[in-house]
């Protein structure tokens, strides 16, 4: 009788990673059974030994530094192989914590792996449009073949090891055969997208998959004999189930099903498995004829055919449950957002919080739109397009020359071209992006901060630059890898901290928050490409990411180390104090006390506090109750005169302050004593840098949108001059000469500029800036500096 998939039902549930589990692959083998191996985006690959019916973590493996794609397991080495999107691929003994040798060589995503034809060797895929066979002997020593001849990435690796050759597949659409030298022998063509998967089966046969949903089973003359047809998306892998029968085989895809075939006969076996997860992003098959799959959801689901290691009747109704309101929530959510959540065009009569917010907005035909506050008013960005069928443009997921990317913008240069594609993932610098787009598509140089912006503005909350992440960075205020105030020398904006590319103890400071940034990757909206004036800039930055978790760790170290007298708190108030550091925090008078009662510490244990005042005071009702109840700015301005933690956390507080009327007519009352204050700072780490120029920045926005005053622009050309004295940070100085150019589009800013800036002392700065270790981002602040000498 032959196999079916109906005949399968759920085993366990394996949860402990908390991303994506983009790949799965079978284990060591033991008294016991045989061993799971999983990886996610979060970093961490994971071993699962089983116990009777069930698997158990034993060991996790986090020596990548960004997402793993793709686990291989060489029985005979017994060596676990993972590749990355660090580019690279480790490779552990079996129980092994740390990796015996990391491979590096690509230069991009490492996206498969396989074995290769002689012991002690692999073949790998990746972004960068090759694939490599390793080799590695047995002193160590590492060696590879590089097979060059795909057009795009490649994303698919296998072995045919009775032919001796190799098989490569890609996002060209072609399928190449290589021997061992490295040669190509044979192209294969037939799909119509990406290939995804390659699985080679006796007799010299291989299966292939890809982004057209479709798996083409070749023969031995290259010859396409048999389409299997079923999946309704993206297949993403397949995998040969041979304690079933050598022409079974299961495959798995964006469709959220797991699905069986006869290879031979091409007929599926029994109903697909569907999963409550919008990706399947990987399946293998175990010895004992149970089946594996890693999904979007974080969770790896084990289906076994045998009555005896399936779950419970419970289990099996929660799981089945579990699918039906999966299916009926996406029918309902637009970019993993409930409709019927988002609110309807009354909110629209809401004033904004602050520039550049954005709302989502139900429309009464059904339809979902995008709306964004800008100089006092709503203003329609575009509509809000849900992910849904089975090509790359209606899909989930989003494909750029065959990678895959979080977002791909169409940019609209002009009336009379088509949009231009511009692919980002989370994690990367949008300069760096902007720049590449820029080279990429022969735009002027002059367009590298309008197009960073529009990357920071349609990514939100997504966004995420890291400039220091090797382990031995030593802070100078608390050292390690613990909690430090900042670790970013930019104010672009972060996501949760949780990012899969960039890990989830990052500590950066971000632009204001957006509110939908699911929904934000998929609003078309327009790049004005005449549209190349750099001055005013007039949204404000703020610093609004933190690791609460971390703060109040630092803060429960510090309070420890008090006594009573000294304003020692339990950890209940300490609780209650971190509270405030939420997006939106309830306006706790007890909280507040509390706030107040911890800027009383000793100076050396401030800094922590400091930190969650400044994301306190973003909120202009906190802002005005602390200043009008204790005047906080009494109390925190003497800190620009201590230490570099104490300055750098009072600077953001005021970039923050100046973010709303009741902060920005506060700080003009007291802007002279201010920048006197600030003036006094001279030298300072690249945090520091960039905060004074972010609260200089700040303060010259709100002059061009409201009444400006001649005293207020004097004072602050005064402090900018002062900063560029020493500032050597290019970010510090880009913003410092947005500051001077945004003060001479005011006709007061003109005149008062003139007297205080020359043109010989901004061309030295940038002669200067070009000296600097920086200097390959010296481009957007030299294009800056050449629009402000042109506004002098």
């Amino acid at each position: 009788m032959e196999p079916t998939l109906d005949n399968y039902a759920l085993s366990c549930e394996l949860l402990g990673h908390s991303m994506d589990v983009r790949t799965v692959a079978a284990g060591p083998s033991s008294a016991e059974g045989q061993a799971i191996l999983s990886g996610s985006r979060d970093k961490s690959v994971k071993l699962w030994k089983p116990i009777g019916n069930e698997y158990v973590e034993s060991l996790t493996m986090q020596d990548h530094k960004n997402f793993i794609s793709y686990i291989c397991f060489l029985p005979a080495e017994q060596w676990i192989c993972t590749a990355s999107n660090d580019a690279t691929i480790c490779i552990y003994k079996k129980d092994g914590y740390v990796p015996i040798l990391t491979l590096k060589g690509h230069g991009s995503t490492v996206c498969t792996l396989a074995a290769a034809l002689k012991p002690r060797s692999l073949i790998s895929g990746s972004w960068d449009m090759t694939a490599r066979v390793w080799s590695v002997d047995e002193s160590g020593n590492v060696s590879s073949v590089e097979l060059k001849g795909h057009e795009a990435a490649v994303w698919a690796v296998a072995t045919l090891v009775t032919q001796q050759k190799y098989v490569t597949g890609g996002a060209d659409k072609s399928i190449y055969y290589w021997n061992e030298k490295g040669e190509k022998l044979r192209l294969l063509k037939g799909h119509t997208d990406c290939v995804r998967g390659l699985l080679s089966l006796p007799g010299n046969m291989l299966l292939s998959c890809g982004n057209d949903a479709v798996i083409r089973y070749w023969n031995d003359d290259g010859e396409c004999v048999r389409q299997l047809s079923g999946h309704t998306n993206y297949i993403y892998g397949m995998a040969a189930n041979i304690a079933l029968s050598e022409h079974v085989v299961v495959s798995c895809g964006e469709d959220s099903s797991l699905r069986m075939w006869n290879v031979i006969t091409g007929q599926q076996l029994g109903a697909p498995i569907l999963h409550p997860a919008i990706s399947v992003w990987s399946v293998t098959c175990l010895t004992n004829g149970d089946i594996v799959t890693g999904c979007s959801d974080g969770v790896i689901r084990v289906f076994s055919q045998v009555p005896e290691r399936q779950a419970s009747e419970g289990v099996r109704k929660a799981f089945t449950l579990a699918v039906s309101a999966r299916a009926a929530d996406m029918n309902q959510e637009i970019g993993g957002i409930k409709k019927t959540e988002l609110p309807g065009p009354e909110a629209l009569l809401t004033n904004g919080t602050r520039e550049g917010q954005t709302k989502m907005i139900r429309q009464p035909d059904g339809a979902v739109k995008c709306y964004s506050w800008e100089l006092g008013q709503w203003n329609l960005v575009g509509d809000i397009v849900g992910a849904s069928g089975g090509t790359q443009t209606s899909s989930g997921k989003k494909l750029f020359e065959g990678k895959e990317y979080d977002f791909v913008f169409d940019v609209d240069i002009s009336d009379t071209e088509p949009p231009i594609k511009l692919p980002y993932n989370r994690g990367e610098d949008p300069w760096h992006v902007a720049q590449s787009f820029i080279h990429r598509n022969g735009l002027p140089q002059a367009y590298l901060d309008q197009v960073a912006n529009f990357i920071v503005k349609n990514s939100e909350g997504s966004t995420i630059v890291a400039t220091s992440t090797s382990s031995g960075y030593q802070d100078p205020f608390t050292g390690g890898s613990r909690y430090v105030p900042g670790s970013s020398n930019t104010t672009v904006q972060s996501g949760a901290n949780v990012d899969p590319f960039t890990g989830s103890s990052s500590y950066s400071t971000r632009a204001s928050d957006g509110g939908n940034s699911a929904a934000q990757s998929r609003v078309n909206v327009s790049f004005v490409r005449g549209n190349d004036k750099p001055f005013p800039v007039n949204s404000y930055r703020t610093f609004d990411t933190c690791d609460a978790a971390k703060v109040l760790e630092k803060m429960k170290e510090f309070n420890n180390k008090l006594s009573i007298s000294d304003g020692k708190v339990s950890d209940e108030v300490l609780n209650t104090v971190v509270k405030l550091a939420e997006p939106t925090p309830e306006v706790n008078l007890e909280a507040l006390e509390a706030l107040v009662l911890l800027l009383k510490w000793p100076s050396n244990m401030l800094f922590p506090v400091l930190d969650i005042l400044r994301l306190a005071v973003r909120h202009e009702a906190i802002f005005s109750m602390l200043q009008n109840g204790h005047n906080i700015m009494k109390i925190i301005l003497p800190q620009l005169s201590g230490a570099a933690a104490n300055q750098l956390m009072v600077l953001r507080c005021l970039a923050n302050v100046l973010t709303h009327n009741t902060g920005r007519q506060q700080i003009e009352t007291q802007l002279p004593e201010i920048i006197d204050l600030v003036m006094g700072i001279r030298a300072g780490s690249v945090n520091l840098q960039i905060a004074v120029a972010t609260f200089y920045l700040n303060a010259t926005i709100s002059q061009t949108l409201g009444v400006t005053k001649p005293a207020v622009c004097h004072v602050v050309t005064t402090g900018i001059v002062e900063l560029l004295k020493w500032a050597s940070d290019l970010e510090a100085c880009y913003r410092s000469m947005q500051s001077i150019g945004n003060l001479t589009t005011t006709p007061c800013g003109q005149e008062t500029i003139a007297q205080v800036v020359s043109v010989d002392y901004v061309m030295d700065k940038l002669r200067d800036l070009t000296n600097t270790p920086q200097s390959e981002n010296f481009a957007k602040v030299n294009i800056l500096g050449q629009a402000l000498l042109a506004s002098f």
